[in-house]
């Protein structure tokens, strides 16, 4: 887990990206059944690069555990059978089987992992954010070009960006029961940003579409400082001619035009 917290001459911006690793944890050496390639798509791929501003802002933290075995943007509650893509999972959004026959972690190794690799993570978020300094928290994440099978809307093609407080399509409250992670206005000015920058990419800047926003921006954004959730879309990086799909690697150039783009929007932001 890579954190910053320093303070001079950075943007006041806490950083997190809890998807972008991809390393198995050592507890579960010998169980894993899938490939490298498996765990690539399964994960926001190449994040930890993208969203790389660690030396442009106040607070950064991300995680090398790959989203399929330690899912940080879950509750710690959402476990199978009734949870099969919970913080412990049983397949790949591609509804690849993420272990070999019989040997999913049992009850005490689940503990294992949260004690180890989740936990952690959300006492560290907890600590960045009160910071005084801090005036927003982005917890960035990539959303693949369509829905996948395990989506409730398998082949939706989805937007070039989608920013997310839990609220509905302006980011105002869907309800008095759901309590959005930041104002209206935060969120309405953050895309308006992204649409400025972006405005040479194809596809839409669109708030809480298809996602409203995780469990971290849930768990987090309580009033203490706000927080969205941003998604880029992969077609950005996971596609031609930037992407190999035999090296599964990317154009380190479109990497780097990317992050240059997300720090301008952030300044952007910030300068309003």
């Amino acid at each position: 887990m890579e954190t910053n917290s320093q303070t001079d001459q950075k943007l006041p911006i806490l950083i997190s990206v809890p998807h972008g690793g991809d390393e198995i944890p050592p507890e579960l050496a010998g169980k894993v059944a899938l490939t490298k390639k498996e765990i690539f798509e399964d994960g926001d791929a190449l994040t930890r690069q993208i969203y790389s501003l660690k030396h442009e802002v106040l607070a950064y933290l991300d995680t090398p555990i790959a989203r399929a075995f330690v899912d940080l943007n879950r509750s710690p509650e959402m476990r199978p059978p009734q949870f099969p893509d919970g913080v412990v999972k049983t397949e790949t959004i591609n509804k690849n089987s993420i272990y070999k026959p019989g040997q999913y972690p049992d009850k005490r190794l689940i503990e294992t992992l949260l004690k180890n690799y989740y936990f952690p993570y959300h006492n560290v978020l907890d600590a960045l954010q009160t910071n005084k300094n801090i005036v927003v928290a982005l917890d960035c994440h990539s959303m693949l070009a369509e829905a996948p099978p395990i989506s409730s809307k398998p082949g939706e093609q989805r937007p070039l960006i989608c920013l997310s407080n839990r609220g509905d399509k302006k980011g105002y409250p869907i309800d008095e029961n759901t309590p959005i992670s930041c104002p209206p206005e935060t969120i309405q000015l953050l895309a308006k940003c992204f649409r400025k920058v972006f405005v040479d990419e194809d596809g839409e800047v669109k708030i809480n579409e298809p996602f409203t926003g995780g469990y971290i921006v849930q768990a987090h954004g309580k009033g203490i400082i706000p927080w969205i959730q941003v998604e880029i879309n992969r077609k950005l990086y996971l596609a031609p001619p930037y992407f190999n799909a035999e090296q599964l690697t990317v154009s380190p150039e479109r990497i780097f035009e990317i992050r240059e783009k997300l720090l301008t929007v952030t300044k952007m932001f910030l300068n309003y």
